[in-house]
């Protein structure tokens, strides 16, 4: 195997390591404490962050057709940690379906969503319990990216330009 190649494997093997440490670290999680809520019940919100930003989370809750019908920030506790209450029905909260909560946390990097149903009018809410449908954010820009991004474009301009002198058109 000539010293280019492994110069090539190294690169690579760098590239997917970044990558998949990256995609690994989950900055926040959310979670409701129900599947579905009816007008004038109680949405605990809760997660947890990896690390202290001293700043606060921002939550945001969307109907159906994405306009926001909620808006608050809460502050991470000291085991990163957080919890909320939102109360479900209002006049902004006029259609039934799926709505969705969006968290962010310092960042468009440090995002995550959930979902659950709302029906408008006060019948019962079936699904009680700890409901687990949290998505995890997956970091597109976060602080290992832009080294992922000086060695993915060095392997190319050194493999283009061991390679380019082989290729004729």
């Amino acid at each position: 195997m000539a010293i280019t190649s492994k110069i090539y494997l190294v690169a690579i093997t760098l590239f997917t390591v970044s990558f998949l440490t990256a995609a690994a670290q989950t900055p926040i999680t959310v979670t409701t404490d129900k599947p579905a809520y009816s007008d004038g019940s109680t949405i605990m919100i809760s997660g947890t962050v990896t690390d202290q930003l001293s700043i606060p989370i921002s939550i945001i809750i969307k109907d159906s057709s994405q306009h926001i019908v909620y808006i608050a920030q809460t502050n991470p506790n000291p085991d990163n940690t957080y919890s909320t209450q939102a109360v479900a029905g209002g006049d902004l909260w006029k259609t039934m379906g799926t709505y969705e909560i969006d968290v962010t946390y310092g960042g468009a990097d440090k995002t995550s969503k959930t979902t659950f149903e709302f029906t408008s009018s006060a019948q019962p809410v079936s699904g009680a319990g700890n409901q687990t449908n949290a998505t995890q954010a997956v970091p597109e820009f976060g602080s290992l990216s832009v080294s992922i991004f000086a060695i993915s474009t060095l392997a190319i301009v050194i493999f283009y330009a061991r390679v380019r002198p082989s290729f004729k058109i």
